[in-house]
């Protein structure tokens, strides 16, 4: 099992406080903040209480860890044990879903006393963690619930806004489709829009979404199946609204971020690793639009009645589910990142060896992306 090195301390030092993200689970703040109330104590995402307060990481493999994988991926699951859970900076051990005898270094990390019963209902959680396309909260708590976990809200960091706002946006994206099939409009239709935009982000089985299952003529499975896949490609649909915004962000703090280094070959490596983080998310930003725009056009069928199109987009999603939410997801991870590092009002300033940590760590995380599928436009 690895340690982290002094890089990998200063890593962690910087995440400690920004919560948790769409690449990072930080149960080790969660831990800190909410590991003495009833809730946490009652319903822990995990039996082990190591594993309750680690870090997991969505985590680009750098090169000098292939050689712990027979088949390396661009990206695998880390889990992060930290010496300390409050005090990041101190480092901790690691190991890496996929990585050879990750099971027996897992358990060595865990302890030899842990029951086999908890030891492997921990691992099938992990790996269901590893499967998801990212760690935004409302997926995370969906496709937890899905699977038969609930553990306390205490570690599903949604704001109360952000729920709001998304459930304005999905009553507004459902209520043309509310209004075909149940044929009412105006306030009447407003009103239920809302309650079954309600029911659609959290009782894909209620039977008040009836007549939306039989307009897309899907049984009782196929249309639970859909619906997080559904809400899924509403949930990205609202954030990449935003995507814009991330782009123009960095475009004027990379410009304006002052590098203490006098060193020419440090500056053109910083140079070139903006440019290069501003054409991968430009990128992201024109695929997540290109696959949601296939999304709005079968939707926008399915309203006029003809539910074909949209049956089969949401059949095929699982293909697109995935990369899609990966890439969302590290736009995501990039922005929350950075706004950490530099809150509102901060000086943007950085030492040349940090600046060149993050900015080869955003670098790594781009260059994975399956949903960007030519590495000479996104990194030329």
């Amino acid at each position: 099992m690895a340690s982290s090195p002094s890089d990998g301390r200063r890593d962690l030092a910087l995440i400690r406080a920004s919560g948790s993200t769409a690449r990072v689970l930080n149960l080790a703040l969660v831990y800190e903040r909410f590991g003495d109330t009833d809730g946490f104590g009652a319903r822990p995402l995990f039996r082990s209480s190591k594993l309750n307060r680690a870090l997991i990481i969505k985590h680009a493999v750098r090169e000098h860890e292939r050689g712990l994988f027979d088949r390396p991926e661009p990206h695998t699951t880390k889990i992060v044990f930290p010496y300390s859970p409050i005090e990041l900076e101190l480092g901790g051990s690691s190991v890496m879903l996929g990585e050879r005898r990750f099971e027996h270094n897992l358990r060595q990390a865990l302890g030899a006393s842990m029951a086999d019963d908890d030891f492997l209902a921990d691992l099938d959680l992990v790996t269901l963690l590893h499967e998801l396309p990212s760690f935004d909260p409302f997926l995370l708590k969906e496709q937890l619930k899905r699977a038969g976990h609930e553990p306390d809200a205490c570690f599903f960091d949604v704001s109360e806004a952000d729920t709001a706002a998304m459930l304005s946006f999905v009553q507004g994206e459902i209520a043309p489709l509310v209004e075909m099939a149940f044929g009412v409009g105006g306030r009447r239709a407003e009103k239920l829009a809302l309650r079954l935009a309600e029911k659609l982000m959290t009782e894909a089985n209620a039977q008040m979404l009836a007549p939306l299952r039989e307009t897309m003529r899907l049984n009782v499975g196929e249309f639970a199946e859909g619906a997080f896949a559904w809400k899924g490609y509403l949930y990205y649909k609202w954030m990449g609204q935003g995507m814009a915004r991330i782009h123009e962000t960095f475009e004027s703090s990379f410009s304006t971020c002052a590098i203490a280094s006098d060193d020419h070959q440090q500056r053109y490596e910083i140079g070139r690793l903006r440019h290069t983080i501003l054409r991968g998310i430009d990128r992201v930003g024109a695929r997540v639009t290109e696959t949601v725009r296939d999304y709005d056009r079968d939707f926008a069928a399915l309203v006029r009645g003809d539910a074909g199109p949209f049956r089969r987009f949401l059949c095929d999603a699982p293909a697109k589910f995935v990369p899609l939410g990966e890439a969302a997801g590290a736009v995501k991870h990039i922005h929350s990142f950075w706004g950490f590092r530099f809150p509102a009002g901060a000086p943007l300033k950085l030492e040349a060896g940090e600046a060149l940590d993050v900015l080869q760590e955003f670098e790594r995380m781009l260059r994975g992306l399956r949903l960007v599928t030519s590495q000479e436009v996104l990194l030329g």
